[in-house]
């Protein structure tokens, strides 16, 4: 008679406790990354909607780039998600809205950096000629 178990041979004790220490690291592994996913996906957001700010300053009849340039750096600082945001603001006829920064990483000593531009053309107001 068998008295070590019943219904268990002798080869699977600790069977289970293998498959979760090769499983939970796998799992935490894929949680990390989805979340490091997510911030790098919020950076880029903030990101581009800073950069659509700075563009509707700076393309208005009387604004300037440095005014599209001090708006976009301001709302990319109001979210904690885009560091060091860096912001470029070019053009003539159509005015281009560069804003750069980093997203937040869980590995240290990884850099992960985003950038997105905004364009659009620069308003002018013009009166109808003679028909």
């Amino acid at each position: 008679m068998n008295t070590l178990g019943r219904g268990r041979r002798r080869g699977d004790k600790g069977s289970a406790t293998v498959a979760t220490a090769i499983t939970f690291p796998v799992v935490g592994l894929l949680f990390l990354a989805l979340v490091q996913a997510v911030m790098v996906s919020v950076a880029r957001d903030v990101a581009q909607s800073s950069a659509e700010e700075g563009l509707r300053v700076a393309r208005a009849r009387h604004g300037t780039f440095a005014q599209g340039r001090a708006v976009a750096v301001s709302f990319a600082r109001e979210e904690p998600v885009l560091r060091s945001p860096a912001v470029t603001v070019s053009g003539a006829n159509t005015v281009s809205v560069r804003v750069t920064g980093r997203a937040p990483s869980l590995l240290p000593g990884v850099s992960i950096t985003v950038s997105r531009t905004a364009r659009g053309a620069r308003e002018r107001f013009s009166t109808p000629g003679p028909a």
